[in-house]
């Protein structure tokens, strides 16, 4: 915005200079028409912000600093005049605001003040009216679209749905089918490149519980010598279970598909860590995969713990896990275990960690607030993750063994001002890439560094995502640190439906997996293709379904997904990221929360963001990502929470 101000304001300064071959403070009423002119850059600078870019924008606020520069205005032509003429304080004071006065009254004056309202009272339009925040939204969408790119996305498979899909692999050496794991945790087959039907591979729906918030199965790996050695048939997945009373268990298992019967391979499955933790589905993480030395790497989130357990010593959490699944003999049993179950598993004699007492064997890497997706460069080997931030920066991290990635004392390359949870006399590594949240990048989803032939122009760079946004973006990674990016697609979903995945098949190509609505199934897998070939149009507002009845249990998994790792599950404003924040939230489950606001007043909150009422910038606005039927039954789920939570 300043520099926007600043140029028009330079241009009307000299032209006005030119015109009238006089300078501002050259007499009162040569002031009044250069303050005239300062709103009228002022106004423009504000509109643009709004309308044009992506910012947190609070018209009321933009207001009121133009207001508050009137006044300093004001204050340098009075002391020009004490200076200049030796005018009294009166004359000082009354003679510019008295030439300002007129010149208000002026044809000219009153177009210019209404053209400085004009920011206000759109800011104000669109959170009541949802006709102009729709049409708002397609301004803003106009002015900042994904950037002409010789790349766009195109669905494989428009004709099959998909229910929340977050990952989708091949089989080592098979080329011509892809394995799609659902978050409710199925995995099915499908032809690849397209065409066919999908075939159930595996069903374990009813080992997972309530999949909402951020649970569900989460990460799967095949075996490296899967379908090629002798009755090697062997996958890995890592899923949570909310079914314990006593609270959430994770775990990683291995499955056998070997069987034909699907019942069977269901029952084939054998525990290898199973990890008790607090249960507010928060920062699981999420990666399971193989590297190049035949070892499973499993990336954990900082959730995962029992209450109150913590240290790296006890627990595995917060970092990615190395472990020998083929149990070599050269390696090491796992230590006794007080707070879960590992087993099935030996531990790399190589690990960083084998000799340190503070630390349990397994880890490869600590210090990662949650390590959602991450894959080997097949060149080098090295581990690039997508660690998702809080509430202000994301990251993407090389990883290197032994080393500890920051959290929670630093998230991007700024402090947090928080100390960890222990104190580890190990090397810390800050991230290669960090970006910081606006009102539509906030999450993002670990790519892949490209070493294909099928896109020569995104060789030997990093291709990743961001789930809300659902932006492609590619970055180099010849330097140790990386300041810009690269956007080259979008897909069509955003938001809760956003990108899941980027991964790279044995071929070559790069596909990119939509989560979809929770209650309308709708995920996609989709290929990263020369733009001409795309067929994935990006949307400009949220596509509105027909109208229906309120749904209770889709709006409480709207409301899991989007909202409580900032608001809490319940409602109380004690998220697992309420403590980052630094701003008091407020608790939704009171009675007296819901007696001082409207529906409405809740609805404008949701749909501009809290910086438009007057709130922090930190909540973000969702009127371009939510369906306007979503939000009203949001608002609906909202105002229930007293009913279902409030501690009487």
């Amino acid at each position: 915005m300043a520099r926007i101000f600043g140029c028009v304001y330079l241009l009307q300064i000299v032209l006005a200079t030119l015109i009238l071959k006089s300078h501002a403070f050259s007499s009162a009423r040569r002031f009044a028409t250069e303050y005239v002119l300062y709103l009228f850059a002022y106004t423009t600078a504000s509109l643009y912000s709004f309308l044009a870019t992506t910012i947190n924008y609070d018209p009321q606020l933009i207001a009121a600093i133009g207001l508050i520069s009137t006044l300093f205005y004001l204050l340098a032509m009075m002391a020009v005049l004490l200076w200049r003429d030796r005018a009294g304080v009166g004359a000082a004071l009354g003679q510019p605001v008295l030439a300002v006065v007129k010149r208000l009254f002026s044809i000219s004056g009153v177009l210019a003040l209404l053209y400085f309202l004009l920011p206000l009272g759109l800011g104000m339009a669109f959170t009541t009216d949802r006709d102009i925040a729709n049409r708002i939204t397609q301004i803003r969408i106009w002015f900042n679209p994904v950037p002409a790119s010789e790349w766009g996305l195109k669905n494989l498979y428009p004709g099959l749905v998909f229910e929340q899909p977050v990952l989708v692999k091949q089989a080592p050496g098979d080329d011509d089918s892809l394995y799609v794991l659902e978050r409710v945790g199925v995995v099915y087959k499908v032809p690849f490149p397209g065409g066919g039907d999908k075939e159930l591979v595996l069903d374990i729906r009813d080992q997972l519980g309530e999949v909402e918030v951020e649970n569900g199965a989460l990460g799967l790996a095949f075996h490296p010598q899967f379908g090629q050695a002798e009755g090697n048939r062997q996958i890995y997945l890592y899923y949570t279970d909310t079914r314990p009373e006593d609270g959430q268990v994770n775990r990683l298992s291995r499955f056998d598909l070997d069987p034909p019967d699907v019942a069977a391979r269901r029952a084939s499955e054998q525990v290898l860590l199973s990890l008790p933790r607090v249960d507010d589905g928060f920062h699981n993480g999420g990666s399971v995969e193989f590297g190049s030395d035949g070892y499973l790497y499993l990336g954990l989130g900082e959730g995962v713990h029992p209450r109150d357990v913590r240290r790296s010593a006890e627990v595995l959490r917060a970092g990615i896990l190395r472990l020998d699944v083929d149990m070599r003999e050269s390696n090491l049993p796992p230590q006794p275990f007080a707070h879960g179950q590992v087993q099935h598993y030996r531990v790399p004699a190589d690990n960083p960690f084998v000799d340190h007492p503070d630390i349990r064997a397994e880890y490869w890497a600590l210090g990662l607030r949650n390590p959602f997706r991450f894959t080997f460069d097949p060149d080098t080997g090295d581990i690039w993750v997508g660690d998702v931030g809080s509430t202000v920066w994301e990251e993407v991290n090389r990883i290197e063994p032994g080393k500890h990635y920051q959290f929670p004392m630093a998230e991007g390359h700024h402090s947090t001002g928080r100390s960890g949870w222990e104190s580890l006399d190990i090397p810390q590594q800050g991230p290669v890439y960090a970006y910081e949240h606006n009102a539509y990048d906030r999450a993002v989803i670990g790519g892949v560094v490209y070493r294909g032939d099928q896109y020569p122009s995104l060789r030997d760079r990093y291709v990743f995502a961001d789930n809300y946004s659902a932006k492609i973006f590619v970055m180099d990674i010849d330097q140790p640190r990386v300041d810009e990016v690269e956007l080259i697609a979008r897909a069509d979903q955003y938001a809760q439906r956003g990108v899941s995945s980027v991964v790279q098949l044995n071929s070559g190509e790069i596909l990119v997996t939509t989560l979809g609505a929770a209650s309308e199934p709708g995920g996609e897998v989709l290929l990263l293709v020369r733009a001409a070939d795309a067929d994935v149009v990006e949307r400009t507002v949220a596509e509105e379904a027909p109208a229906g009845d309120y749904d209770e249990k889709a709006s409480a998994a709207l409301y899991a997904v989007n909202c409580a790792r900032c608001h809490g599950l319940t409602g109380d404003g004690e998220g697992p990221d309420a403590a980052m924040l630094n701003v008091e939230l407020p608790d939704m489950t009171s009675p007296m929360f819901h007696a001082s606001r409207s529906a409405e007043d809740i609805r404008a909150v949701i749909e501009e963001g809290g910086a438009a009422q007057g709130m922090s910038p930190l909540m973000p606005p969702w009127g371009g990502f939510l369906q306007s039927r979503e939000i009203d039954d949001l608002v609906i789920y909202l105002q229930s929470l007293p009913d279902k939570h409030h501690r009487h």
